[in-house]
C-alpha cells in the first residue's frame, strides 16, 4: 500500500504495477467487510422478532418467488450459521492484510464474495450501494486471483473495476443534476436535517452559510458528473478527482455515518490510477487494453442500432394510424386528429392529459363511437402534430376550440379532459359558450393543486427532474431501453405497438417538458377564480387518487362548482391512468359519459 504513494502525484509518468494495485484493491475492498460483517455480528437483535431483518417476515418475499431457493436461505439463516459465516469473513478480511500465497488469497477473496452473496437474503433490509461495490470488487478480485499467470485477465478485471467505479459516479452526478434541490443548494441542509442522516450542527452551519452550502453542492454535482476526466491527460488528474470523491464521502462518513461507503468507494481507486494512467509501467510491462476497446466497439454499435430504432420508430409516430385528418390552428399548430362514428348527436371531442395520446382514449372512444361521433387528436407536439407555436395554456385552448368549432360544423359539442386536459377542457368551453352543451373531468387536474396538495407538489418534481432528463435520452435513441410501462399491457391489442412507440418517441417527452414548463409555473402561482361553464359538467375522480390525496377530492368539487349542474362520481379501485387503460375502469368511465350525454340529449328534448 506505501508503494502506491508515488503514484498519487498528479506528474505520474509510468503505470503502477499490476500486482501490486491488485493487492491494494482486495485490501481496501476487505474493509469493507470487515466493518458491515463486525456490525452484524454486535447488532444480533435486528435479527430478532421485531427487527428489520427478521427472516420469518423476509422470507416471505422469497417463498412464493422461489420455494427452493427459499430452503437454503434458511438454512443461512439459522442464527450458528449466520454467525459462522460473518466470523469466516471477518477472518478473510483480516487475512487478505497477511503475506499469503496464492491460493490463501484466492480463498479468502472467494469466502467474502460468496458469503455476501449467500446472506443477501438474510440482511436485506439495510443493504446498500457499498455493499454491491464491495461484492463486485471482492468477486473480481476473485477471478484476477485465479488468472493471475494471464495478465490480460489481471488487466480486465481491474478495468472492470474502474469502469464501473467512474460509471457509478458519473450517474449519480448526472441524476442528481436535473434536481432544483440539489441545484439550489437546498439538498445538503434537507439530507442533514433527516432523522436518519442528520447532524444537527451541520444543519444549522449549512443555514447559516446559504451561499457557501450551494458552492459546496456544486462542487459535489461538479466532482460526479465530471469524474470521466480521470481518463484526461494520461490520469494527470486523476488523482485530483478522486481525492475530491474520497473527502466526499470521509465526510459523509462523518456527518451521515457512511462509513462503509468509504472503503467501498475507495477501494475502486487502485484501479481507476491504474486504467487511466499510462500503459507501460517502470520495467515496460504493459497494460492490456482489450476490455475498454471492447466496450466502447459494442458501445457504438448499440448507439448506432438504436438510432435506426429510433428512426423507424418515429416514422411510425408520424404515419400515426392512417386515418388522421390535419387541421391548422389559429395559432400555426397543425393538429393531427381522429374522427370516427357517425351519431346524429352531439360531437364528442376528447382532450388528452399531460404525457398522454390519442390512443390512451382506445378503450372509451371504441364505445363512444358506436353512438356519437367522437375526436381524438394530438396536442400540439405530440405525435404527428406539429408544434410551430410557443406553448401557453392560452395557445393549447384556442387549439382546442379550433378543432371543436371545424369538427362539429354546427352541432353541439361535450367536451372530455382527462388529468390536464380536464383543465383545458373547462377553459375552452368557457371560450366556445353555448356550442358546448357538456364537459367532462376525468380525474382533472385543478390549476391550484401544487399550491395546496403536498402530494401533488412533491409528484411535481419528480415530475420535473424526469422530464428535464427523458427528452434528450430518447433523442439519443436510449428509448430501446425502456420497458414496456403496465399502461400500455391493458390498452386494445391493435394500438399496443402504436402507443409503446410513442411512449419510447422522443416527441412525447418533448411535447410533456415543452407543456410541464409553463404548466408548473402557471400552477404554482395561480390564485384566481376557475373558469366558469355554462353547461352541465360530469366530474369523475379515480379512487385511488381519493384515498391518497384527500385533497383532491375539494378540488374535483370546486370544479364541479363552477358549472350549473354537476354529477359527480369515484370510481373505486382504479387509479389515475386505469380509468382509461384499463378495459374495466375505462368500461365504467365510457357508461357514465354516455349516461351524462343521454342526459344531456333529454334536456333539450324537454
Amino acid at each position: 500500500m506505501r508503494g502506491l504513494s508515488k503514484y498519487l502525484r498528479p506528474g505520474l509518468r509510468a503505470a503502477m504495477p499490476r500486482a501490486a494495485v491488485l493487492t491494494a484493491t482486495e485490501r481496501l475492498g476487505s474493509i469493507t467487510h470487515l466493518v458491515s460483517s463486525l456490525e452484524y455480528l454486535a447488532r444480533a437483535k435486528d435479527r430478532d422478532w421485531g427487527g428489520p431483518n427478521n427472516w420469518d417476515v423476509t422470507r416471505t418475499g422469497f417463498v412464493t418467488r422461489s420455494p427452493r431457493l427459499t430452503k437454503v436461505l434458511d438454512l443461512v439463516a439459522r442464527r450458528d450459521v449466520t454467525r459462522a459465516l460473518h466470523v469466516a469473513r471477518v477472518a478473510a478480511a483480516a487475512a487478505l492484510w497477511l503475506p499469503l500465497p496464492k491460493g490463501a488469497k484466492v480463498a479468502a477473496n472467494g469466502v467474502l464474495a460468496g458469503s455476501q452473496l449467500a446472506l443477501y437474503a438474510r440482511h436485506l433490509y439495510g443493504t446498500d450501494g457499498a455493499d454491491q461495490v464491495s461484492f463486485l470488487v471482492q468477486s473480481l478480485a476473485t477471478v484476477a486471483r485465479i488468472g493471475d499467470r494471464r495478465p490480460a485477465v489481471v488487466d480486465s478485471c481491474l478495468w472492470f473495476i474502474a469502469l464501473q467505479s467512474v460509471l457509478s459516479y458519473t450517474v449519480s452526478g448526472w441524476a442528481k443534476l436535473p434536481s432544483q434541490t440539489w441545484r439550489t443548494g437546498r439538498a445538503l441542509p434537507g439530507i442533514t436535517r433527516t432523522l436518519t442522516y442528520g447532524e444537527p450542527n451541520v444543519w444549522r452551519l449549512f443555514e447559516r452559510h446559504p451561499k457557501a452550502t450551494r458552492l459546496l453542492a456544486h462542487g459535489v454535482l461538479a466532482m460526479e458528473c465530471g469524474f470521466p476526466l480521470v481518463f484526461a491527460a494520461r490520469g494527470r488528474v486523476a488523482p485530483l478527482v478522486l481525492g475530491s470523491a474520497g473527502a466526499f464521502h470521509l465526510a459523509n462518513a462523518w456527518v451521515m455515518g457512511l462509513g462503509r461507503f468509504f472503503w467501498s468507494f475507495t477501494s475502486t481507486y487502485p484501479a481507476v490510477l491504474y486504467a487511466s494512467g499510462p500503459r507501460a509501467d517502470a520495467r515496460g510491462q504493459r497494460r492490456d487494453d482489450t476490455l475498454p476497446a471492447l466496450c466502447a466497439a459494442l458501445i457504438g454499435a448499440f448507439l448506432t442500432t438504436a438510432q435506426v430504432v429510433r428512426a423507424r420508430r418515429a416514422a411510425m409516430v408520424v404515419a400515426g394510424r392512417g386515418d388522421e385528418r390535419t387541421l391548422d390552428a389559429s395559432s400555426g399548430n397543425v393538429l393531427s386528429y381522429r374522427r370516427i362514428g357517425d351519431g346524429d348527436g352531439p360531437v364528442v371531442v376528447l382532450e388528452n392529459g399531460l404525457c398522454a395520446t390519442a390512443e390512451h382514449w382506445e378503450w372509451i372512444t371504441t364505445r363512444l363511437a358506436e353512438r356519437f361521433t367522437t375526436v381524438t387528436y394530438h396536442r400540439a407536439g405530440y405525435g404527428p402534430s406539429r408544434a410551430k407555436a410557443d406553448f401557453t395554456t392560452d395557445t393549447a385552448v384556442a387549439d382546442l376550440v379550433d378543432l371543436a368549432k371545424a369538427v362539429a360544423d354546427g352541432r353541439p359539442v361535450v367536451l372530455i379532459g382527462h388529468s390536464l386536459g380536464g383543465y383545458l377542457a373547462m377553459r375552452a368551453a368557457h371560450t366556445l359558450g353555448a356550442t358546448v352543451i357538456g364537459v367532462g373531468l376525468v380525474d382533472s387536474s385543478h390549476p391550484a393543486e401544487l399550491r395546496r396538495s403536498a402530494r401533488q407538489a412533491q409528484g411535481a418534481d419528480g415530475l420535473t427532474n424526469a422530464l428535464s432528463l427523458m427528452p434528450a435520452s430518447m433523442k439519443a435513441g436510449l428509448g430501446i431501453l425502456l420497458q414496456p410501462p403496465k399502461w400500455v399491457d391493458t390498452l386494445p391489442a391493435h394500438v399496443r405497438e402504436l402507443s409503446l412507440a410513442q411512449y419510447r418517441d422522443h416527441r412525447l417527452w418533448s411535447g410533456a417538458a415543452r407543456e410541464w414548463k409553463v404548466i408548473k409555473g402557471e400552477f404554482e402561482n395561480f390564485d384566481g377564480e376557475l373558469p366558469e361553464v355554462g353547461a352541465p359538467m360530469l366530474v369523475i375522480t379515480a379512487g385511488h387518487t381519493a384515498a391518497t390525496d384527500p385533497v383532491q377530492i375539494e378540488l374535483h368539487d370546486e370544479m364541479a362548482a363552477a358549472a350549473p349542474r354537476a354529477e359527480r362520481h369515484t370510481i373505486e379501485g382504479f387509479d389515475h391512468d386505469q380509468m382509461l387503460s384499463d378495459e374495466t375502469g375505462a368500461g365504467t368511465v365510457a357508461g357514465l359519459i354516455e349516461r351524462f350525454i343521454d342526459g344531456l340529449e333529454g334536456d333539450d328534448a324537454s
